[in-house]
C-alpha cells in the first residue's frame, strides 16, 4: 500500500445527533480514548463498562500508534463503539496530515508503519472519523473544542476557560493528554481544576473517582488514556450516568506485564518514559470498584 498523505483532506467535522424524544435522555455513557493499538487494556476497559451497565460507547480517537496490534485493536473498536472520533495519530496514519509535519514527528513513525497493515477499507473507514459529536447535551472531541484538527491540549485551567467559552453544552468530554482530569465553571462564573492531586498521582489498585454536576455548573472531563497510560499502569476512561448526573472516573490494571512483552515482540520502541515507570512501578492491585 503506497504512504499517501501530503495534505489535509477534512472528513465530516462535526456529528450531531438530537433526540426528538425523550430517548437517551437517562442514556448511560462509556467514554473512552487513546487506545493506540492496545487490545489487551481495551478489553479490560470494555468488559468493566458492560459490567456496570454501560448502554453507548464513544471512542474519543487514537485508535493507531504507539501499540503493537493496530488490526485487532480497530476491529474491537469498530465491533464495540457507537461514535468514534478521529484523534491526531488516526490523522497521521491514515494520509490526512501534512508530510513533513508527520515526518518530523518522531511518535508519528509508528503509525506510518501501522498504515502498512491496514487494508483499503479500514483506511477509509478512519478517514471519515468525524472531529466533534455533539449529542443531548454533550459534546466529545479527541483534544480541545476551540480548533479540533489542530489537536490542541487542555492543560491548564486557561485553556479550559477558552473550550468552556468556545461551547454551549453543560458537559465536555476530551481525551489526547493520556491524563484524567476535570474542569469545572461554576454557576458564579470561577474556573478551577478539581480533583487534580488526586489524578496525578499514580493509580496502584483500581480505583473510581465520582462526582456529580452540579445546578448551574459546566465541566470539562478528560477521561484520560485507555492503551498507553503514561503516569501509572492503568487504564483510563469515564462513565456518564445521565439518570443519577453522575461522572465516574476510572482507573483499571490490565496485564501490563504481558502487554510489554507484545511490544517487544513486535519490535515496537519503549519510550524513555514507559522504561522508567517500570522500573519503579508495582503490581496494581485487581479488584471490582
Amino acid at each position: 500500500m503506497s504512504w499517501g498523505f501530503g495534505r489535509r483532506v477534512l472528513p465530516t467535522g462535526v456529528q450531531k445527533v438530537f433526540s426528538a424524544t425523550n430517548e437517551g435522555a437517562n442514556m448511560k455513557y462509556a467514554i473512552m480514548s487513546d487506545v493506540h493499538a492496545n487490545p489487551r487494556a481495551l478489553k479490560v476497559a470494555l468488559e468493566d463498562a458492560r459490567r456496570l451497565g454501560c448502554e453507548k460507547y464513544v471512542l474519543l480517537g487514537d485508535v493507531t500508534g504507539y501499540g503493537y496490534d493496530v488490526k485487532t485493536a480497530l476491529a474491537e473498536v469498530r465491533k464495540n463503539f457507537d461514535v468514534v472520533l478521529m484523534g491526531n495519530h488516526d490523522s497521521a496514519c491514515v494520509g490526512l496530515e501534512p508530510v513533513w509535519e508527520v515526518m518530523a514527528i518522531a511518535n508519528y513513525d509508528i503509525d506510518r508503519a501501522q498504515r502498512e497493515k491496514l487494508n483499503d477499507d479500514e483506511v477509509a473507514w478512519l478517514q471519515n472519523r468525524p472531529y466533534i459529536h455533539e449529542e443531548n447535551g454533550l459534546a466529545f472531541a479527541h483534544g480541545d473544542f476551540t480548533r479540533p484538527q489542530s489537536w490542541n491540549y487542555i492543560l491548564s485551567t486557561e485553556a479550559a476557560m477558552q473550550n468552556f467559552f468556545s461551547r454551549e453544552e453543560r458537559l465536555l468530554f476530551c481525551g489526547h493528554t493520556h491524563h484524567a482530569a476535570v474542569w469545572e465553571q461554576t454557576g458564579k462564573g470561577e474556573f478551577r481544576s478539581k480533583f487534580a492531586k488526586r489524578l496525578r498521582n499514580p493509580a496502584v489498585k483500581a480505583e473510581r473517582i465520582s462526582f456529580k454536576l452540579k445546578e448551574g455548573s459546566r465541566y470539562i472531563v478528560n477521561v484520560g488514556s485507555v492503551g498507553y497510560p503514561r503516569n501509572d499502569l492503568c487504564a483510563s476512561y469515564a462513565i456518564y450516568d445521565k439518570a443519577k448526573n453522575l461522572v465516574t472516573l476510572r482507573r483499571l490494571p490490565f496485564d501490563f506485564k504481558n502487554y510489554i512483552a507484545d511490544m517487544i515482540e513486535n519490535k515496537v520502541s519503549l519510550p524513555d518514559w514507559l522504561v522508567a515507570l517500570l522500573t519503579v512501578a508495582t503490581k496494581p492491585e485487581s479488584r471490582p470498584v
